[in-house]
């Protein structure tokens, strides 16, 4: 779990706290004394930083952030290489957070108005990120421009938290071979000779992120 820096060290502490009772104990659990416990506070400081719960935990979504910079690599000569780091950091990622986005998202089904109107701030950064490094490869003649690349993104990504989504609610693991699934990805997307670039291969950014 990765939040966006808080220049407010007390407020740093309740965000982190409340996000940790979301996931474990759901909306209901993360009451305003369990939350300021937590954070070593009281309740008053909570509620004189936050005004209460909700507005904490919508604070805390918005600053949500997958760190980037760990997640997607530099574009280089190599897609196949390329795409081979950037399953594995996303792999480890999701081992290292032991599935807490999937326990967070019930609680967010549940309870909409926590989500607020656009997506976190860090969590669209991150998946600019990633779109931007597709369209990197398309651009550089690497991936054919026949899909659009946020949808390249989502074609590579998506199997891959298929997998957190079998391993963490039914207990079922799948191993990976992570240079298979490159090549077999990028059987009927990897672009022939000069058809590289094309429309498609300007995306969109997130709406609530960075263009």
């Amino acid at each position: 779990m990765h939040l966006l820096a808080d220049p407010d060290p007390t407020r740093a502490r309740l965000l982190r706290a409340g996000l940790q009772l979301l996931a474990e104990r759901g909306y209901r659990g993360a009451t305003t004394r369990e939350i300021a416990r937590r954070a070593g506070l009281n309740e008053v400081t909570l509620f004189r930083h936050f005004g209460g719960k909700d507005a904490l935990l919508r604070a805390a979504l918005q600053r949500l952030s997958p760190p980037a910079e760990r997640l997607v690599p530099a574009a280089g000569p190599d897609v196949a290489a390329d795409l081979r780091v950037l399953a594995r950091n996303y792999l480890a990622l999701i081992e290292e957070n032991q599935g807490f986005i999937l326990r967070l998202l019930p609680e967010l089904l549940r309870h909409r108005s926590l989500r607020g109107d656009h997506p976190p701030e860090g969590f669209a950064r991150t998946l600019n990120a990633v779109v931007a490094f597709f369209r990197e490869h398309q651009n550089r003649g690497h991936l054919a421009a026949v899909e659009s690349p946020a949808q390249m993104a989502l074609a590579f990504l998506g199997p891959l938290f298929a997998r957190l989504l079998l391993a963490e609610g039914v207990g079922v693991r799948l191993s990976l071979d992570i240079p298979a699934y490159v090549r077999g990805y990028l059987r009927g997307r990897g672009a022939l000779p000069g058809t590289g670039r094309g429309r498609l291969g300007r995306g969109r950014s997130v709406k609530g992120g960075p263009s």
